[in-house]
């Protein structure tokens, strides 16, 4: 149903760009529109096609032998694209800065307002775009939230420094907090991350990562043989993600990349698409997935890892604050369904849904869960285990690391391993016979007092750490 109202959509304007979150979503919908619409009005476009496939969609879009691109955040900065009539977003953006850079690339002549549809994919995503909406409508942005002193890049710029010339201690601490972002920097952490540089890692295998000498005598700091080639093949803060190159077989074309592990799972004669193509896997050898055209035969889809992207604080704060007003509205329920139309720009069939969807959670919950009010639910699945739920809807981020902590904070009481997982709008943990107690408890098993040294064990523990380890 909602490819049928894309397509028509696309039928009416001149040229229209889709965006999506992910890569194998983008995929999905180029390959459903191609068999409808035919590869010659179709394109795709994301961080894992080639360059030159990028580049030859970009031109077709902008000279119109396109009429519609489906695309990641590859197409939302920097990138001429011509004239576009028409935005459309499938799934929320996750933000409001990306949702207007996204619409705002429409309706770039003179005299023209940029045009954009959102087409919401379950219940909770029509929530988090009317609150999208309404953000924009009361000019609420997402803040810009610079790290301040980041130890990682700290490491780098310190290897780079000593790796040009020797310093003295006192002068390079001294230098670092002339810039801005590291006026902050406490001394204490700067001299964990010298003892590091100059330590190394221990292991079996003796130590490795020494990059610098500290002579704690003189309080003088010299480059080791490794510094400089480190600082130089290494610097930056964009992770390089284990990625095998897809190579056409005849003439050694790059086609685009697929995630390592979506690689190695492939044998000889699989059938995937990439870039609105089909190609059959002839081997996998070396970093390369060598391929040739399957000339449309029904494909597989890709797999990336970690690419869809967390929702903004201030998006999710609006959705708290839409969840509460409409609390209040829901008992009259012609009255709450006019009001949220008004108010979000949604039409009445989806207004509908979302007044019932509220009112069903009262009805069930008691209350409607914001983030002034949070709601811990316990309950018994189909196969008897325990299960608990926390509604909160603070985001991911906050989400994860809340469930991470309140894991680790079980696991001590109880000395059992349990699962939990988050999204946006709330946790669950997956409990076991032995833990019985009050849920009034559970508000008080963290508190200012033991998060920070809770919530650093958790992450430590968690398989995510040791990834960011390697990045960096």
């Amino acid at each position: 149903e909602v490819l049928e109202q894309i397509i028509e959509l696309i039928n009416s304007h001149h040229s229209t760009l889709i965006f999506v979150n992910t890569r194998r979503l983008a995929e999905r919908i180029t390959h459903q529109l191609t068999e409808r619409l035919g590869e010659e009005v179709v394109g795709s476009h994301h961080g894992s096609l080639s360059a030159k496939i990028r580049h030859r969609t970009e031109q077709k879009l902008k000279s119109g032998e396109l009429k519609a691109v489906i695309a990641t955040a590859s197409l939302e900065l920097g990138i001429d694209v011509g004239y576009i009539d028409l935005v459309v977003q499938i799934g929320s953006p996750r933000g409001i800065a990306t949702f207007l850079q996204r619409i705002g690339r429409s309706g770039h002549s003179l005299g023209l307002v940029p045009k954009g549809r959102i087409f919401a994919l379950s219940r909770d995503e029509l929530v988090e775009s009317m609150a999208l909406v309404r953000s924009i409508k009361q000019g609420i942005l997402d803040t810009v939230r610079m790290p301040e002193a980041p130890i990682d890049i700290l490491a780098q710029q310190i290897t780079a420094e000593v790796a040009c010339q020797e310093w003295n201690t006192d002068d390079l601490f001294e230098s670092l907090t002339r810039s801005y972002s590291y006026r902050n920097l406490k001394r204490k952490d700067f001299d964990s991350t010298l003892q590091f540089l100059s330590e190394g890692i221990s292991s079996t295998a003796g130590r490795s990562r020494v990059y610098l000498h500290h002579d704690q005598v003189q309080n003088r700091i010299r480059s080791r043989k490794n510094a400089r080639l480190v600082s130089t093949m290494n610097g930056g803060a964009i992770p390089e993600v284990a990625s095998y190159r897809v190579v056409t077989e005849d003439d050694q074309t790059v086609v685009g990349s697929v995630d390592e592990e979506f690689a190695v799972e492939s044998m000889a004669g699989d059938i995937f698409l990439l870039g609105n193509t089909s190609w059959q896997v002839r081997y996998v050898r070396g970093g390369d997935v060598t391929v040739v055209d399957a000339h449309g035969a029904p494909p597989s889809i890709p797999f990336w890892f970690g690419e869809a992207p967390g929702r903004s604080l201030e998006l999710s704060t609006e959705i708290s604050h839409l969840r509460e007003e409409l609390e209040r509205r829901i008992e009259n329920t012609e009255q709450a369904i006019l009001w949220l139309s008004q108010e979000t720009n949604t039409d009445e069939w989806g207004s509908k849904q979302i007044v019932e969807y509220v009112q069903a959670q009262k009805a069930a919950l008691g209350v409607v869960p914001t983030q002034k009010r949070i709601v811990f639910e316990r309950f018994f699945d189909e196969s008897g285990g325990m299960q608990l739920v926390i509604h909160a809807p603070f985001g991911g981020d906050i989400n994860r690391a809340w469930g991470y902590t309140m894991r680790k904070r079980f696991c001590r009481s109880y000395n059992f391993e349990l699962q939990a997982t988050a999204d946006d709008n709330g946790i669950i943990l997956s409990l076991g016979p032995q833990h019985s107690f009050p849920l009034e408890s559970l508000f008080s098993m963290l508190n200012t007092r033991n998060v920070q040294q809770l919530s650093e064990q958790a992450i430590l523990d968690h398989p995510m750490f040791h990834v960011r380890w390697r990045w960096n």
